[in-house]
């Protein structure tokens, strides 16, 4: 199962409020870039809710009740960039955009 979200600034900025998130490298793409990244950088948990959210389009009301969710973050995420969300029939997740893995993990059922 996968999905493909593009990636707005006006995503991360909104993620932001509502989480309270007012880390500078999510909002200012010249910071971002002095330190070495493609762009201003999206917020973790927003890859990890698209995570939770296939595995609960997966697994039904199943999910909510004996679903367990564990992931690396392990390359950052900037505006522009496609994000293709996949969760395969043993429940191994990642995100991945053209620039390569962005996220591994697994969701699934115990």
């Amino acid at each position: 199962m996968e999905r493909t979200i593009p990636q707005t600034q006006e995503m991360f900025d909104a993620y932001g409020r509502l989480n309270g998130d007012n880390d500078i490298l999510h909002y200012d793409d010249d910071y971002a870039r002095e330190r070495g990244f493609r762009g201003t950088l999206g917020h973790g948990l927003m890859y990890l809710g698209y995570v939770a959210d296939l595995a609960a389009r997966k697994y039904g009301k199943d999910w909510h009740y004996r679903g367990e969710i564990s992931v690396k973050f392990i390359a950052p995420v900037c505006p522009g960039d496609e994000l293709k969300v996949s969760i395969d029939d043993d429940g191994q997740a990642q995100c991945e955009s053209q620039f390569g893995k962005t996220l591994v993990g697994y969701a699934k059922l115990v």
